[in-house]
């Protein structure tokens, strides 16, 4: 039995969610060529994600020996996130994630209906049981008005140099202040400087005051992990 494919994709919004710790998702409303229509919920960092195994799968369409030879779009990205609210930035990019998700699956079939295409727009287990938060821009009455506030970015200090080995990474120099996007159970972060995003190992990174967080310390199996792949902290 050939396997259903993506016929329209919608961006409908962007939610906030706190658990494991504050972070926004799009909500995305999915149609199957069966007709059925789902809903899932994605991190902007897994569109990032995608987009990497994309360029990596598809290197001609990507644009990497003749930019002119490119389709597959652009991701947007490289918003400036410094000083700036996550709220703000997820916002902003709602539209443009929606023109992207669209331009994507409008591709040739081999692409757009390829299996990292379909896994990533196919209803997954936390798809169907998302946490009951509010869309934002929608207040809470009463006391909890703390929770509407837009959240700052965290800044780290990069505390030892750490040189990318995939593409969905980026190198980090002693010094270096950033951004945290995202912060990953397995020791990895998503992080944005002035320059670029991408994944770095949290071991290289420490809370301005000195503290390392103490999310990153809480997988030891992730950590050990890290030790082969990424130097240690010096903190």
């Amino acid at each position: 039995m050939p396997r259903r494919s993506i016929a329209e994709v919608k961006v409908l919004d962007v939610q906030k969610r706190r658990i494991p710790n504050k972070h926004y998702v799009y909500i995305i409303k999915v149609t199957w060529s069966n007709g059925s229509t789902e809903v899932i919920y994605r991190r902007y960092s897994k569109f990032f994600d995608l987009q990497m195994q994309m360029l990596d799968k598809f290197p001609m369409e990507g644009g990497q020996k003749d930019p002119k030879q490119r389709i597959i779009p652009f991701l947007p990205g490289k918003i400036l996130f410094r000083r700036s609210h996550i709220r703000d930035v997820a916002v902003k990019r709602l539209i443009p994630i929606d023109e992207y998700c669209k331009a994507l699956i409008q591709l040739p079939p081999y692409i757009s209906q390829c299996e990292e295409v379909l896994q990533f727009f196919e209803t997954r287990p936390d798809d169907l049981t998302p946490p009951k938060e509010e869309p934002i821009g929608k207040k809470r009455s009463g006391a909890d008005s703390a929770s509407v506030d837009p959240l700052v970015l965290e800044q780290y200090v990069v505390v030892a140099d750490y040189q990318k080995q995939e593409s969905s990474e980026i190198s980090l120099c002693v010094g270096q202040l950033v951004d945290i996007i995202e912060k990953n159970e397995s020791g990895w972060w998503f992080v944005s400087t002035l320059e670029e995003q991408g994944w770095v190992p949290a071991t290289c990174l420490e809370a301005q005051d000195g503290v390392q967080d103490e999310f990153s310390m809480q997988s030891e199996e992730g950590k050990k992990l890290l030790e082969t792949s990424a130097p240690a902290s010096s903190g």
